[in-house]
């Protein structure tokens, strides 16, 4: 019995040392993702690009809340002046409220085309980010890489920064 206790306590030790010594070759990375981005020039193309986009999204929006402004200043006028029916009041209204509505529709069908068009440009650059992490992570053995542009790690023993190894990845 003595000897079947000793066995089994000799295989416990056994596996806790081996599974502590696996503990001890777990390794972590860390990186931050937006710095690396900001360093691509891809991403710098691709922000310019989007930037011209989403002024000419914008140029059109502010015409059409000028004319809004216009139409809305003239009812007032022609309000204070008496200078219209009870009937006519309401018609201006309801096409001041029409106006509304489609400078509405059209700064959600902007904002819709602005994210649509930011996947396109940023999507490959992320994909390509993305493989370059992976393979840095498969060959140096790295459990997890937490990306500490998003402030969600408040602490990290014992990581390692592998941007540099990702920026050669990346030919950067």
């Amino acid at each position: 019995m003595i000897r079947k206790t000793s066995l089994f306590l000799f295989a416990l030790l056994f596996g806790a040392i081996s599974l502590s010594g696996q503990a001890d070759s777990t390794k972590y990375g860390h990186m931050n993702l937006g710095n690396l981005l900001d360093e691509l020039p891809e991403t710098a193309k691709a922000e310019a690009i989007l930037r011209v986009f989403a002024d000419s999204l914008n140029q059109k929006d502010s015409l059409m809340t000028m004319a809004f402004q216009e139409a809305y200043l003239l009812l007032k006028k022609e309000y204070d002046e008496g200078g219209l029916t009870q009937v006519q009041l309401q018609e201006r209204q309801l096409a001041l409220e029409k106006q509304r509505q489609e400078i509405q529709k059209y700064e959600e069908e902007a904002q819709a085309l602005l994210e649509s068009r930011r996947n396109e440009l940023l999507g490959p650059i992320l994909s390509r980010v993305d493989d370059a992490i992976k393979a840095v992570a498969k060959e140096n053995g790295l459990l997890m890489i937490f990306d500490v542009s998003s402030g969600s790690m408040l602490f990290a023993a014992e990581t390692i920064d592998v941007t540099p190894m990702v920026k050669t990845k990346l030919g950067i």
